[in-house]
């Protein structure tokens, strides 16, 4: 879910596009849809490859890499307007940094797993979302007010500058080598294979494609796993729909620009709200398929909000809603999947995930888009489709996450805190409850 990736996941957004706000009919709707970031385009390209590469080498050695990597090319960016084939130059920069981000961000979900007890996490992931979403919250506004004060170049390097700020608070963290932690409960290995002396180092490129298939054989041993990035891959697509919001807001409702970035932001402000609630549903104390599930179906709920919403004030806690809902579901698919994969194929499955949630999101921008220009510029069906999808996809993750049935060759025993007192495997997830069923 993402970060999402989610994400989440910073919202859609592209300076190249006109908006739905800008479109004086109906026919400029798929293009708002169609709005895309770089990021999606660096999963596209280097996703799959930054798995066997974060699994490879020491977590915090490539955390720190990436950081200084981004440093430099930021710092370089503002020198390309003078250069010859300049905005050649600086797409290609663009790409790279967004490359080192995709390896930086699969690096970091090893580095939690190792650094954190299975109980910690949720927390943990919270907070690292909270900050991302503040971030995507008030990171225009800050930059707007920056460029003003400042200018564009001075505020590219005061950029670059948190990359090499970044680097200052890694570097003490010596124990993030992304091992994996004592106490944890892994999804198809003995401990032998869960240790960190188990995996073998392996060089060029061939290995490279070898240590690829690898994780996806993983993937199909492992149907749990598999259905945790079918979710996520489902959330991404169907909340591409949230990419019609700025035209729905000013075409489907006729209110203002002033309007439409406000119902924007509330997305944002539930982000921020469900990153702060959710470290308090920890997954040794909640159920972690139900609390993903029923959020994938409030996701719909909320897609149906949308459709139905009749002044900006009922789109505004919809997507209010929607935001929150959709970054609550990204930390707990993502906190189960630290919980269960071993370290030596998280980089890999994590990288599989945010690349098929990475290509689910435009696959369903150009659908909603779509849908939306030929219902005659009615964003309402793509909301309703959208709906509908999500609660379907919902009720199947509810029952696929949930039901002891479809879990129970997948998990052996498991580790509880630091003590490593073990318990016999329930054929459940850790923290269902023994008596739940599939509905």
């Amino acid at each position: 879910m993402g970060r999402a990736d989610r994400v989440r996941r910073g919202r859609r957004s592209g300076d190249s596009r006109r908006t739905a706000a800008d479109a004086p009919d109906h026919g400029q709707s798929d293009e708002a849809a169609l709005a895309a970031t770089p990021r999606t385009v660096a999963y596209l390209l280097v996703g799959l490859l930054a798995g066997p590469l974060a699994d490879r080498w020491d977590s915090r050695k490539v955390l720190i890499g990436c950081d200084a990597g981004r440093t430099v090319l930021f710092a370089a960016m503002p020198l390309t307007v003078h250069a010859a084939h300049g905005a050649v130059l600086l797409f290609t920069l663009a790409c790279l940094a967004a490359a080192l981000g995709v390896l930086f961000e699969t690096s970091l979900a090893k580095a939690v797993q190792s650094t954190l007890r299975t109980d910690e996490l949720v927390t943990g992931n919270s907070r690292l979302e909270l900050s991302s979403q503040l971030g995507l919250l008030l990171g225009p506004a800050v930059t707007g007010a920056l460029v003003a004060l400042i200018g564009v170049d001075r505020a590219v390097w005061l950029n670059a500058a948190t990359f090499a700020a970044s680097i200052g608070t890694l570097l003490p963290l010596r124990h993030l080598g992304g091992r994996r932690r004592a106490d944890a409960a892994v999804v198809g290995t003995s401990d032998a294979a869960a240790s960190p002396s188990a995996p073998a180092r392996r060089s060029g490129t061939g290995s490279l494609w070898r240590e690829m298939k690898e994780g996806m054989g993983y993937l199909r041993a492992h149907p749990l796993i598999s259905r945790l990035i079918l979710v996520q891959a489902a959330v991404n697509f169907v909340i591409a729909a949230e990419t019609l919001i700025v035209f729905q807001t000013t075409v489907g409702l006729g209110a203002s620009p002033t309007w439409a970035g406000v119902v924007l932001a509330a997305a944002g402000v539930g982000g921020v709200l469900a990153a702060w609630l959710a470290g308090r549903f920890t997954q040794e104390t909640a159920r972690p398929g139900a609390l993903i599930g029923w959020s994938v179906i409030g996701v719909g709920g909320t897609l149906l909000g949308f459709a139905l919403s009749v002044h900006p004030v009922l789109l505004l806690i919809a997507n209010l809603l929607h935001g929150g809902l959709s970054i609550f579901a990204s930390i707990h698919i993502r906190a189960l999947r630290q919980k269960l994969v071993p370290a030596e194929f998280l980089g890999r499955v994590t990288a599989n995930a945010r690349t098929a949630a990475f290509v689910a999101n435009p696959l369903g921008a150009v659908l909603f888009g779509a849908i939306a220009d030929r219902s005659g510029g009615d964003a309402r069906w793509s909301f309703a489709l959208a709906a509908l999808l999500s609660l379907v996809s919902g009720a199947l993750a509810y029952r696929g996450l949930v039901a002891r049935r479809n879990v129970g060759s997948e998990l052996p025993a498991r580790g509880h805190g630091p003590t490593g007192d073990q318990e016999r495997n329930t054929g459940r997830i850790p923290g269902e409850r023994a008596d739940e069923r599939a509905t």
